[in-house]
């Protein structure tokens, strides 16, 4: 508990996805999704624990057979929560001490995209009724879906003081 509490340096951050996955997406008409004002992000210490916790809980949603692990509640009682300020994204912890922390959040947003579709044939036809040529016709139109960015990233603090940057992104 004192690691995040009692210690001079600090991390700041912005959260943010980009879906690139979409089969269907031409263009995706909002590059960078900022978490919105108000979503959580929490931070750990990076421990053995963690790193074997996070793995069989993977283990687990791989099976879907179990309920995941939870956290040790003494480990719970050490996470540390802020919430993102501002419509770009941007959060921020302080007063921590060197070492490897874990910095997560979660949060919906909509990816709206353009796409292109098969919308039949233009047929060239003589007067006397028979066919000369065809050529594909394509339309476009846009859409938008729910998606959710899951997102964990290590960051480590080398010294006391420091101010680590970093940038939680998802990309889809």
């Amino acid at each position: 508990m004192t690691k995040i509490q009692n210690g001079n340096s600090s991390i700041i951050g912005t959260a943010f996805a980009r879906d690139r996955s979409s089969k269907l997406a031409v263009l995706n008409m909002n590059k960078a999704q900022y978490a919105p004002k108000g979503t959580v992000v929490s931070l750990l210490l990076n421990s053995p624990y963690i790193e074997e916790w996070k793995e069989v809980n993977k283990q687990i949603r791989k099976r879907k057979k179990l309920p995941e692990v939870p956290i040790d509640p003494n480990v719970a009682a050490c996470i540390k929560t802020t919430k993102v300020y501002d419509d770009k994204g941007h959060f921020e912890f302080t007063n921590l001490q060197p070492g490897e922390y874990l910095v997560m959040t979660t949060f919906g947003y909509t990816h709206r995209y353009l796409y292109s579709y098969y919308a039949g044939e233009n047929v060239t036809m003589h007067a006397s009724g028979a066919v000369l040529g065809s050529t594909p016709v394509y339309g476009t139109a846009s859409a938008s879906t729910g998606a959710t960015a899951d997102i964990e990233q290590k960051v480590t603090i080398e010294k006391d003081g420091d101010k680590v940057e970093v940038k939680l992104k998802d990309t889809m």
